[in-house]
């Protein structure tokens, strides 16, 4: 299943941590819902679908529903790990209401993830901070696992994709993730994109070629459609003039902002607003 980490809800079962005990060995007892584990050090041996892995410190571990798994730690080096196992679903809020959540039955990660160096220590952290804040029952604290979750997910994901990427990929990934950056904080600005493009240290061509592979639109296309998701919400949950809402969302004069917005969604503002 396609999904988009920002419509993700979780359910989190369980957080335990596995101590650093000489040759200990375990089996995956739950297999329906989805398991992270992280190994902080230590060697070990993991038994999947008939085949025999060895997995070392700094490495994250991805078991989706159904999939068995016997472990058993080396005896000179013991595995620490954490655990954190969780249900996960894709849930949408269209403009008619509450869609259905549909359950994930696998994320896009592998089942073995060796973690890059500028990696290791945001995720070990994270793995420790769910395993501090976890207890059981306790909703407010769950509440921060999850937290915690959902920047776990988004550094796994962003560590899986640059696994299979070159160093030239990496720097263009990296130029194309900071200007959407500046385009999500800075869009009430006057902001020119061809500058912003070339400020990264490649052409801009290629940049806006790179940008739309990975989101789908143009730096340009971006930018307008944030524009007119800021505005939406200031229309709808808000009270600011027209004027005020041009100005914080970026457009140069009402006019301008008028004309955009009509183009895009079929009435102008003050019909918006009072639709």
């Amino acid at each position: 299943m396609d999904y988009a980490l920002g419509n993700m809800v979780v359910h989190i079962h369980w957080v335990i941590a596995k101590p650093p005990l000489p040759g200990w060995e375990d089996i995956r007892q739950t297999v329906t819902g989805h398991t992270f584990y992280y190994i902080y050090s230590g060697k070990g041996v993991f038994h999947c679908e008939g085949e025999e892995v060895e997995v070392a410190a700094n490495t994250l571990v991805y078991l989706w529903p159904g999939l068995p798994l016997y472990m058993k730690s080396s005896e000179a080096h013991p595995v620490r790990m954490t655990m954190i196992l969780f249900d996960c679903a894709l849930l949408e809020k269209p403009e008619e209401g509450w869609g259905i959540p549909q359950p994930i039955n696998r994320l896009n990660l592998p089942f073995l993830l060796p973690l890059p160096s500028d990696r290791i220590a945001r995720i070990g952290e994270q793995f420790r901070e769910a395993e501090q804040e976890w207890v059981p029952g306790d909703t407010v604290r769950e509440t921060r696992v999850k937290a915690v979750w959902y920047r776990l997910l988004q550094e796994a994901h962003e560590a899986a994709e640059a696994g299979g990427r070159d160093r030239a990929e990496e720097e263009i990934t990296v130029a194309v993730r900071k200007l959407k950056a500046t385009l999500d904080t800075e869009f009430a600005k006057e902001l020119r994109i061809t500058e912003l493009a070339e400020e990264t240290g490649f052409s801009a061509v290629y940049i806006r070629r790179a940008f739309a592979a990975r989101y789908g639109s143009s730096p340009k296309e971006y930018l307008d459609q944030l524009r007119n998701e800021h505005a939406i919400r200031r229309l709808r949950f808000a009270g600011d003039s027209i004027t005020d809402v041009a100005r914080a969302c970026g457009y140069p004069d009402v006019y301008q902002f008028s004309k955009t917005f009509k183009k895009r969604n079929g009435c102008s503002p003050s019909e918006y607003r009072n639709a």
